[in-house]
This record gives C-alpha cells, sequence and structure tokens, in this order.
C-alpha cells in the first residue's frame, strides 16, 4: 500500500488520521492529530486475532513502553492512549521524523562518520537506558530509530518494542538461563550469530546488532544484503556463515578501526555479560576528537555540505533553527 494512500477515520473521537506512514508484521501506522489540541501523533493499528487463542501484539508492546517510562529518560516515545477501537488494537503515540533509514538513503546511500559517531552516542545510550530496565530490544536496526519532532528534534529516539523481551526473571530477580530451540525473531538483515543459532539471547546481541546497523548507515550496505532479501532457513544459513566468517571479516578489514574494535567487544561477551558501554562509546568520541569535531547535534540531512556526496533534500528547503529548541546533549 503506498505511504500516500488517504484513509481518514478516528480514534475515540479524538485523534484524526491523515494518511499512512507505513505496515509491517505487527500492524499499520498513520499520521494523525488531535482534533482539540491540534497535536501531530503517531496511531498504530492491529487487527484483533480471530483465533482467541493467540496472544494480542499490540498490548505486549504498550506494556513494554510502561515498563520504559521514566520522566528522567529521554529518546523513548510517548504514549497518549492505547486500547481497542473497532476491531482494532490502537495505540497512539509521538509522531517521529523519518527513520535512520530513510534518512541514510535521503543522504545518497550513506552517512558521514561525524553524523555516525553522533548517531552511536545516543544509540548506545538508548539500548544502555533499555538494558538497565532489564529489557532486550531484540531487533536493533536504522528503522527502529528516529529523531522527534518539535523540541525533541535533535533527541534520538529507539521505538518499536514489538520484538522486545524482558532478560531478568521478575520471579528470581536472576538473568534468564541459556536455552537453545528459539525462533529466530527480529530482522534477519541486522541478527547476531546466536539468534540465528536459536539461542536465547542477551544483551550483547541487542550491541552486535547495533553494529551491523552502524556498518549499514557508514557503508550503504553489509555483505549480506542480497541474501537478506530472500527467505527461508537456507539463506539465514549463508547470512550467519557469513557474518561469522572470513567475508565478514574482510569487510571490518577495511574498514575503520572503531568498528573492528567494536566487533571484538561483542564477539568477546559471554551469554548474560553487561556490555561495556562506556568502552563502545569512548571508540566513537576519541574519533570525533582526533578529527576536531564537536558535538553539535547538526547531521548530515540537515546540512549538506558535511558529506561530500551532499543529499537529495531539494535545494530551497531550509532547516529553521526557529522551530527547534536546542537541548544539552552533552556527551561528556
Amino acid at each position: 500500500m503506498s505511504a500516500d494512500y488517504v484513509h481518514s477515520f478516528t480514534v475515540c473521537g479524538i485523534y484524526q488520521a491523515t494518511h499512512l506512514l507505513g505496515e509491517g508484521a505487527t500492524g499499520s501506522v498513520w499520521q494523525a492529530f488531535n482534533i482539540l489540541s491540534g497535536l501531530r501523533v503517531a496511531i498504530k493499528t492491529c487487527p484483533i486475532p480471530v483465533d482467541a487463542a493467540l496472544p494480542p501484539l499490540l498490548p505486549y508492546e504498550v506494556n513494554i513502553y510502561r515498563l520504559l517510562r521514566d520522566s528522567e529518560s529521554e529518546g523513548i516515545p510517548s504514549i497518549h492512549w492505547s486500547g481497542t477501537d473497532g476491531n482494532h488494537q490502537v495505540v497512539v503515540m509521538d509522531l517521529l521524523s523519518p527513520n535512520l533509514n530513510a534518512l541514510r538513503r535521503l543522504c545518497r546511500g550513506t552517512l558521514s562518520l561525524r553524523t555516525v559517531c553522533m548517531l552511536a552516542e545516543q544509540m548506545l545510550a538508548r539500548i544502555q537506558f533499555i538494558h538497565s530496565r532489564g529489557i532486550l530490544s531484540g531487533d536493533i536496526k536504522p528503522h527502529n530509530f528516529a529523531l522527534g519532532c518539535y523540541h525533541k528534534a535533535r533527541i534520538l529516539h529507539l521505538f518499536d518494542f514489538s520484538h522486545a523481551q524482558l532478560f531478568i526473571d521478575p520471579s528470581t530477580g536472576g538473568h534468564v538461563p541459556f536455552r537453545i530451540g528459539r525462533n529466530i525473531q527480529g530482522t534477519i538483515r541486522y541478527a547476531s550469530v546466536a539468534a540465528h543459532r536459536s539461542h536465547e539471547i542477551s544483551r550483547r546481541d541487542d550491541i552486535e546488532s547495533l553494529l551491523y546497523t552502524l556498518l549499514e548507515l557508514y557503508h550503504g550496505k553489509l555483505p549480506w544484503y542480497e541474501l537478506s532479501k530472500r527467505q527461508g532457513t537456507y539463506f539465514n544459513d549463508q547470512i550467519r556463515d557469513m557474518k561469522e566468517g572470513p567475508e565478514f571479516r574482510d569487510f571490518l578489514s577495511e574498514s575503520l578501526p572503531e568498528f573492528r574494535s567494536f566487533h571484538a567487544h561483542c564477539v568477546g561477551l559471554s551469554y548474560g555479560q553487561t556490555p561495556d558501554y562506556a568502552l563502545l562509546r569512548g571508540l566513537f568520541r576519541e574519533r570525533m576528537q582526533k578529527e576536531g569535531w564537536c558535538y553539535d547535534w547538526v547531521f548530515d540531512w540537515e546540512d549538506g555540505r558535511s558529506s561530500e556526496k551532499g543529499t537529495l533534500v531539494p535545494d530551497d528547503y531550509v532547516f529553521d533553527m526557529r522551530f527547534v529548541e536546542r537541548r544539552a546533549l552533552d556527551p561528556a
């Protein structure tokens, strides 16, 4: 279905949908506005399963958002309303800007190292935060990160927790034990090797998926890009072999030392071990310092001059800071 498809409907008589933003395995996302306040929001809808025995998907995701709700945190969308409307499960949440995959394409397929370093700073902060709440994303990828709107336009958000899970057992307070035989979850292109092997995932797997995400943002493609567009066990196994084989090692050898150090940390983590988030942030901070770059949070898509290839943003587009509240995002 085209993203330009217009289908107007209301939720609770308050939120008026204007157009479709996208569709996925867990539902459809629409842009809407509050008819009382004019505030623009996003609405995610999912049909209620015909089989009553099937678990409802959207309420589970809403519960994850509630576990992550914290007045001191940033970068997690707020939920405005959730419940059942007609024959759909619905959640109304903050509207975000285009995701990082869309912004990468806007920047002619790749992002500058400076932008990747700044993104890594915030991406690691988001992942560390959800881990501190005992939650794994299970689906770290460029499509699930987006900047906010209005005064949050400099804040990178992590969203879509349909594959999220707890890694802390509420009954024991300990880490969920290792096991095998789990179904592969998340997106194959960015899945960890352990996920490919149907192993129980832990925090190291979110970090490994982040490595693949950063590499794609910087290089434009991962070595297994073409295979990831095909479905089936055979292709999944081929991708897994590439991720732990010479193809990926050769790819890393031709990349930057920061990515090689990042990968070395990933493979050195055992199941259940806490990643060294500070070490990983330090890799990109040192690069920023070495190059003489500052954390001004001006990304490639805002200023095409920061990218050698420029962007596909029309020349007459102006990013006007009158509509953006600068936040103090001190990486120190």
